[in-house]
């Protein structure tokens, strides 16, 4: 398999997530010796989820100018356009599904367990979870919380909640973690698909909780800030987004929030 260490250089140069470089460099050693413009085009289609187009178009423009010496405008060009089918509006779990969820996250192992009960309590995403080190729980402005470097290599805070510091100091009494938060094998930050296998065996034991995936999580914890009154400016340094308008995306108002809304209406009216 060829070397690219141009295309690695320029994803160290974007300051890219750990996550992200490791999922562009599986997209290229995926067409390996193929023209990487025919393999993309034979990967997509108007059927293919949104979510998975972008990355392998990424993942390609960035091949593109570091191996073959292209300005980006020029790969831009040569680039399929990013067709695709639109991710399905993704619902939050009901109050009565949260709970379910929650008893069965507190049956998993550690330190699964607890990364499984931290996300619908902090709305992270799974990637910045597992990457925790043990130093990024510190105080910030006095305030306890995690301050990492997110998604774009970007600085986030992340207050915790009681419940969240209740579930955090339970769980660094137990284990005592010395440098990750959350250590996988041969004491490397645990892996994203290490969790994810068991929110998909959730799914198959309880019909309620069909489809709960981590980043369902993420959209219930910002259903219930919405729920709580939080500002969609608040929400957005929370979740990380660069732009609100992704925010509003994620924000899900349920059948309840919906008739409280009519029936403020009918109070007004």
């Amino acid at each position: 398999m060829p070397k690219h260490e141009s295309f690695n250089d320029r994803l160290e140069q974007l300051r890219l997530s750990h996550r992200t470089k490791q999922q562009y460099n599986r997209i290229v050693r995926q067409f390996g010796r193929k023209d990487p413009l025919r393999w993309l085009k034979e990967q997509i289609d108007n059927s293919t989820p949104i979510g998975t187009v972008l990355p392998l178009r990424s993942a390609i423009k960035h091949y593109l100018i570091a191996e073959q010496g292209l300005e980006e405008d020029e790969a831009e060009q040569l680039l399929p356009k990013a067709r695709g089918r639109s991710n399905q509006m993704r619902a939050a779990l009901t109050p009565t599904q949260l709970e379910v969820y929650k008893e069965e996250a507190s049956n998993v192992p550690d330190p699964c367990s607890t990364i499984l009960l931290l996300l619908p309590e902090t709305g992270m995403r799974i990637s910045e979870l597992c990457d925790l080190r043990v130093t990024d729980d510190t105080v910030f402005q006095g305030i306890r919380g995690f301050l990492f470097r997110g998604k774009g290599d970007k600085q986030r805070f992340i207050p915790l909640s009681t419940r969240a510091t209740e579930l955090l100091d339970s769980y660094k009494e137990r284990l005592q973690p010395v440098e990750w938060m959350f250590t996988g094998y041969q004491d490397c930050p645990i892996r994203p698909a290490a969790v994810r296998k068991h929110t998909r065996k959730m799914g198959q034991i309880h019909e309620e909780l069909t489809g709960v995936s981590p980043h369902l999580l993420r959209h219930t914890f910002a259903t219930n800030a919405l729920r709580g009154g939080m500002e969609l400016r608040n929400l957005q340094v929370l979740l990380g987004h660069a732009s609100i308008e992704t925010t509003a995306r994620y924000l899900h108002p349920d059948a309840q929030m919906l008739f409280d809304a009519i029936k403020s209406l009918e109070a007004s009216s």
